[in-house]
């Protein structure tokens, strides 16, 4: 709404402007009144005002251009309405100069119905002027907007058009501070900390008037708490004459009746609560939550073991999941490591980890990090941490020994790492031969992995939609093409989604610009949309294929929707998950966040970072609760929904999710088979006859973990490994299980992790391929690799592998195995109908 005068003195002032004043009455101070015509407002006459007012705008500093700006807004807006609000919106259409833009902004945001995304980016050309009157006055009208209000990727690409201003140290500091003011209002995510960090480092310099400007504009913020200096600096210039003292004198004020309010309001709150519990008056559905956990406590058989913080807990996560099944309320741990996986960065040292299964359960590197400082230091798959400095690992819980081993980026970390074939007595005492100091890093977790496949076939799976996942996806891309590729498939499988912002950066890699990726509809909120933005990486001709399956969801399903909306990809696989909907995260209780100094600007606390806050003293970093809530749904290009609904009773209403151009189910093998082969690999026999063997086979290895063309005979020694193995499994089964652990150590020496799909064993890999080469007028059985390994699949969607053993049929064996299982496992003895069926299968097996 415009603010407006009161009606009379609207018209008042309005007629004093166009007929004169009566004599008793002041003269208008604007050069602009006099310029009023005596009639009706035409959109001519309006655009004429306009301009007439924007050529005498040169003459006018900063602070006069915003009381002319008012005065117009006021005096014609009031008379013109909408029609003058369209008249400032043509002038900003006409590429006016800066001072001219800041006028018109200034007085079509006292409007109705103002478009900020339009005023927004009218303005962010100057952030970086040459004038810095006019960067600062656009800073100034950005931080005093609605801003908050617009568009999330707007907000964000203002944001770091002012932060770019902000740090730039050739800058004017006030404008400088009117930048980073800016950015602190409407940034998003870790924008609002590089902000603050920003404002920090003025308020920490050496010259006093940059200390005094940044103190100023941290207590304008509001910023006193966790922030060392702000007011002792503030209380430095009350002492002082002039508008700073005066300023600072006043803020010193608002904290005090702040703190002071804050204070009455937690005693009001405490003593509310006491009288209303005294009274019995608690609103009867409360009286019935709190009953319900006074009979759980004294009644269940386990009502002594809960807890009534996790009992309200779990009323709460009930009540969101109630509604449907993303809604969820977030526990302060539960939160901490969502946010973690989400951001997909931290300081250490950069491994995947675990406890290797076998005794002593030694703490294990299942795979490095091969872009981080583990894998330079020396340190690779199955390696075993036994010391961390003067700690010893062995028998320690596994998120502790992790969190010793993060730690600020630059420190250093001394590991005693022992490997097969060393002495089982160095386990306890490792020896100093055994140190490998590691200086830590920031750690991205990569989430894009890729090979190219015979024929010039590159392979790039995406596994998450983290910050990082675009640009890692566009360098892979870009790779591939250096090499040559004819055909890119793009693995989204097991990809359960990840930030909207990086769906849409993604589907810029593939799509032209101006396309759409996503829409998104909403009870409460506007409709978004999110176009692409720049020319795509993956030139148009080369032929695209997606990879899809059912656990395929979110930030998935939108990429794979919006290529095959717009007919760029083909999709192969399974009907995705059809999680359609937008979650945000909202945090219930912010006064119980613990504070920290943000020392890397990433916005997020991480372990080594100091807390300057800690609200309960335990010396961790506490987060408040969040609620995970549904509000807005995703709709593909075309307007179709992705999202599964289903009925009160949990029934499919609709499906959801996106349906692939080409069916294909994943790899499928008979039970027994299946059995026998996880058997067979829990034993761990193949891995160690790879480590073994590894040193003089790197070569061979390093070639077979590429292709082998289903030969078994291509691996040394494989007849006397496989003679010596306790197995019913074909030879054949014995090589799958092998090519698996010989492609898991030459990772380490490449240098780059395997996709995850194998082209010779999966067959949704493998039907993608065909479309590739379809599309490139080419078969399978053009290619040797692929004639000679793909496989073939029966009626059921099963592998055919090799007979099987004994004679028996596939049901047969099953059934023999089923049997032996439950005799081996079962309190009982196997019934005598059981050991009948039993007999006759053995009998059946002398016969062949």
């Amino acid at each position: 709404m415009h603010r407006r005068l009161p009606l009379l003195t609207c018209l008042t002032l309005a007629l004093t402007a166009l007929l004169g004043a009566a004599p008793s009455a002041p003269a208008p101070t604007s050069p602009f009144l006099g310029s009023l015509p005596r009639q009706d407002l035409s959109p001519d006459d309006l655009d004429a005002i306009v301009e007439e007012r924007l050529a005498e705008l040169a003459q006018l500093s900063l602070d006069e251009l915003w009381r002319e700006a008012q005065r117009v807004a006021v005096l014609v807006g009031d008379e013109a309405g909408a029609a003058f609000d369209a008249a400032l919106e043509r002038a900003l259409d006409r590429a006016p100069d800066g001072r001219a833009v800041l006028f018109l902004v200034a007085a079509r945001a006292l409007g109705d119905d103002v478009d900020w995304e339009r005023l927004g980016r009218a303005l962010e050309p100057l952030f970086a002027h040459p004038d810095g009157e006019l960067a600062r006055g656009a800073a100034e009208l950005v931080a005093s907007s609605q801003l908050t209000s617009a568009d999330p990727d707007l907000r964000e690409e203002l944001t770091d058009s002012l932060l770019k201003t902000a740090g730039d140290a050739g800058r004017d500091p006030r404008l400088r501070v009117a930048c980073a003011v800016a950015a602190h209002r409407i940034g998003k995510g870790g924008q609002t900390p590089r902000a603050r960090s920003m404002l920090k480092a003025f308020l920490e310099s050496a010259d006093p008037a940059l200390r005094a400007k940044g103190a100023l504009a941290m207590a304008g913020l509001g910023i006193f708490d966790g922030v060392p200096g702000v007011e002792s600096e503030l209380n430095r210039l009350a002492a002082l004459p002039g508008e700073d003292g005066r300023l600072a004198d006043a803020y010193l004020k608002q904290q005090r009746i702040r703190e002071h309010m804050q204070t009455k309001l937690r005693r009001a709150a405490t003593l509310a609560r006491e009288l209303t519990l005294g009274a019995g008056t608690v609103s009867p559905d409360l009286q019935r939550v709190d009953r319900l956990i006074d009979l759980i406590q004294d009644a269940h058989i386990e009502g002594d073991k809960a807890d009534r913080d996790e009992l309200i807990e779990a009323a709460l996560d009930g009540m969101l999941r109630s509604l449907d099944s993303h809604s969820a309320y977030f526990s302060p741990e539960t939160y901490k490591k969502f946010e973690r996986d989400l951001e997909a960065e931290y300081g250490g040292i950069g491994a995947y980890v675990g406890e290797d299964p076998d005794p002593p359960h030694l703490f294990t590197i299942t795979r490095p990090i091969y872009s981080g400082p583990a894998y330079r230091a020396g340190l690779g798959t199955d390696d075993k941490i036994v010391r961390i400095d003067d700690w010893p690992t062995i028998g320690e819980d596994v998120d502790a020994i992790i969190k010793r081993l993060k730690g600020r980026p630059g420190t250093k970390v001394r590991l005693y790492v022992w490997r097969r074939g060393m002495d089982p007595n160095l386990l306890e005492r490792p020896s100093e031969d055994m140190l490998i100091t590691i200086e830590r890093a920031q750690i991205t977790i990569p989430p894009v992995h890729f090979q190219m496949l015979p024929g010039k076939l590159g392979l790039v799976e995406l596994t998450t939609f983290s910050r990082v996942a675009s640009a890692e996806l566009e360098a892979a891309i870009v790779e591939l093409l250096a090499q040559g590729m004819r055909g890119l498939i793009l693995d989204l499988r097991h990809n359960t989604g990840g930030l909207l912002t990086e769906a849409r950066a993604v589907g810029d890699l593939f799509l032209e610009q101006g396309k759409t990726v996503v829409s998104t509809r909403s009870r409460v909120l506007r409709t978004r949309k999110y176009d692409t933005e720049e020319p795509a990486v993956l030139p148009e001709e080369l032929p695209l294929v997606v990879l899809i399956n059912r656990f395929s969801a979110s930030a998935s399903e939108i990429v794979a929707g919006a290529l095959q909306d717009h007919g760029r990809a083909l999709l192969v696989g399974q009907r995705s998950f059809g999680k359609g909907s937008v979650q945000n995260l909202i945090p219930l209780q912010r006064e119980v966040e613990d504070k920290w100094l943000d020392e890397n600007r990433n916005g997020r606390y991480d372990d080594w970072e100091t807390i300057t806050t800690d609200h309960d003293g335990d010396g961790e970093f506490d987060y408040s609760p969040r609620v995970k809530l549904t509000i807005e749904e995703y709709l593909l290009p075309t307007g179709r929904s992705i999202h599964r609904q289903l009925d009160d009773e949990g029934n499919i209403v609709s499906a959801g999710g996106v349906e692939p151009d080409v069916e294909v189910g994943p790899t499928r093998r008979e039970s027994w088979r299946l059995i026998e082969m996880r058997k067979l690999r829990d034993t761990r026999t193949l891995r160690n006859w790879v480590h073994e063997h590894f040193a003089e086979n790197r070569e061979i290895f390093e070639q077979l973990a590429l292709e082998d063309l289903d030969d078994w005979s291509a691996y040394r020694g494989f007849e006397q490994l496989y003679a010596g193995l306790d197995s019913v499994l074909s030879r054949d089964d014995v090589r799958v299980l092998l090519r698996m652990e010989v492609r898991r150590l030459v990772q380490d020496t490449r240098g780059h992790a395997f996709p995850m799909g194998d082209f010779q064993e999966d067959v949704q890999l493998q039907a993608a391929i065909r479309a590739v080469l379809a599309e490139l007028g080419e078969e399978p059985t053009d290619h040797v690799p692929y004639a000679a390994s793909f496989d073939t699949v029966d009626q059921n969607g099963i592998v055919r592998g090799s007979e099987t053993p004994l004679g028996l049929s596939a049901r047969e064996l099953d059934h023999a195995l089923a049997l032996i299982a439950e005799a081996e496992q079962g309190d009982r003895p196997l019934t005598r109908a059981k050991l009948q069926e039993l007999s006759e299968l053995i009998r059946s097996i002398k016969k062949n």
